[in-house]
């Protein structure tokens, strides 16, 4: 379960990265922090360390006290690809959605919608991984 510890490491340090950049990014385009917390960027921070580290800490703490836990092991491999991937492109959408909320321009209603389509899809990629981490910890019982 050494790999879901480094996992969470990762995240953690991510999730701190984007939170300083949020709020220093933020300041520098002239917003308070009542302004701020409107834009997607605030929400970087607790998205990454909710989705990222807390469930890969909660994940090595199971796998230290279950010694059947990752059984399957191709099925845990899937959970960790489509996981991440979920993740990662969750926080970068996020990120996307809160760049152009600062920015100067107006996206149109495409650009509005393919963003929002492009969160959705990670979204459900990040469904899949649930899902498979569930059948996962069903397979260790």
């Amino acid at each position: 379960m050494k790999v879901c510890l480094g996992f969470a490491v990762f995240y953690m340090v991510l999730g701190l990265c984007l939170g300083v950049f949020a709020r220093e990014y933020t300041k520098r385009k002239g917003l308070d922090p009542a302004e701020a917390k409107k834009t997607n960027l605030i929400d970087l921070h607790p998205h990454t360390l909710i989705l990222g580290m807390f469930m890969f800490l909660i994940l090595s703490i199971f796998g230290y006290f279950s010694h059947s836990f990752a059984a399957d092991r191709a099925l845990f491999i899937w959970f960790m690809i489509f996981y991440n991937i979920g993740v990662l492109g969750t926080v970068f959408m996020l990120f996307v959605r809160g760049m152009v909320q600062l920015g100067s321009k107006t996206p149109g209603k495409k650009e509005n919608a393919m963003i929002s389509g492009c969160a959705g899809l990670m979204h459900i990629i990040l469904s899949v991984g649930l899902i498979l981490l569930f059948c996962t910890l069903y397979h260790c019982l």
